[in-house]
């Protein structure tokens, strides 16, 4: 028998509705869910598509040897583990977390660094920094004046471009600022910036900077180094524009209430003189190379396979997004608690249990 639950998709910060199509434990697909205040049952590619990663799916926990997982078990694992960091001293483990965390994750692995005695903990957070800055709202958005996009938010993120648009059909300019020739953003743009450096646009808009005002709603998906934000932020309180930061993945905000925002220099720094590394549903590919990763014990925790399975020394799988109970808080500030929307059979541990065990 086929089953329908509600949750929230996983893809990017923006927070909108998803319905998981399961049968027999098993993730199918997606459907529309029409009622969610937000995407109003509109999803986009990356929502559509957030289930195909299931193919590539960890089922069990494991060791890795030879490049390849060797299948193993739960109290193994834990047990290899707990005699590592036993070996080493506190401020030689280091712990990454990513936006792909539900705030009650990120609470519980904090409570373990703490108890464990180490402060090289925080998350990769593609170069915006920690900041409680009061940011607009989606319905700004739709009715701005002017919209100034840093970045291609309407391939990204499509569910705000949607908003982006309502605002052009209202007489809105959209402004698209970015360092590549073409995207979607700068093909639906009144006006297109094409610059070599985000952050040198920052330091010297020239005239465009004259077209914001209260009126008007600054967008950003993308920033070279946390320094470009603070230059964001000065621009907003000069011409009283609002700022709202579209994030990568479903809860860096929610994470930067709780750990520290940390770009791929100040990880490295973290890793220089570490000897055991712990990611929990971060791949630190994205933003670091091989050689950082040399040398470390390194314990994933991921639900999907990758390039840095590979790397790894021990596999503990977690839960997907589809079998969590959890709180996501969105671009906009807004806390999102879900359900799990499918049970499976698997005796898989929760990150929040993993943690509980290694304490």
């Amino acid at each position: 028998m086929l089953k329908i639950k509600h949750t929230i998709c996983p893809s990017c910060s923006v927070g909108c509705g998803i319905n998981i199509v399961s049968g027999e434990g098993k993730v199918l697909g997606t459907y529309p869910y029409k009622r969610h205040p937000i995407n109003e049952g509109k999803n986009c590619l990356n929502g559509r598509g957030s289930v195909e990663q299931f193919e590539n799916r960890i089922c069990s926990p494991s060791l890795v040897k030879n490049n390849e997982l060797v299948e193993s078990d739960n109290e193994t694992v834990i047990n290899l583990i707990k005699e590592k960091l036993g070996s080493i001293n506190p401020d030689e483990l280091c712990i990454l977390c990513s936006g792909k965390n539900t705030i009650e994750e990120l609470e519980a692995i904090k409570q373990f660094a703490e108890s464990y005695g180490t402060d090289k903990i925080g998350f990769y957070g593609y170069n915006f920094p920690n900041d409680d800055v009061e940011v607009a709202s989606y319905d700004d958005v739709s009715n701005a004046k002017t919209i100034l996009a840093i970045g291609d938010i309407l391939r990204d993120n499509p569910l705000i471009g949607r908003r982006v648009i309502i605002s052009k059909e209202n007489g809105g300019t959209l402004i698209s600022v970015d360092t590549v020739e073409k995207s979607n953003t700068l093909l639906n743009a009144n006006e297109c910036v094409k610059v070599d450096s985000i952050s040198d646009f920052i330091n010297d808009m020239g005239e465009i900077k004259g077209k914001l005002d209260g009126e008007t709603v600054i967008l950003i998906n993308k920033m070279e180094n946390k320094d470009d934000f603070n230059g964001l932020k000065e621009l907003s309180v000069e011409t009283g524009a609002k700022l709202l930061p579209v994030f990568k993945q479903a809860n860096i905000k929610g994470a930067m209430g709780i750990l520290s925002s940390l770009d791929a220099e100040e990880i490295k720094e973290f890793l220089s003189d570490s000897q055991a590394l712990i990611t929990v549903n971060a791949d630190p590919l994205d933003f670091l190379t091989k050689d950082d990763l040399k040398g470390k014990f390194i314990v994933n925790i991921s639900n999907f396979a990758d390039d840095f399975t590979k790397l790894s020394d021990v596999v503990l799988p977690g839960k997907p997004w589809t079998e969590k109970y959890g709180s996501f808080i969105n671009a906009e500030g807004l806390k999102q608690e879900f359900i799990s929307s499918v049970i499976s059979d698997d005796e898989n541990l929760s990150e929040i249990e993993i943690f509980e065990k290694l304490a």
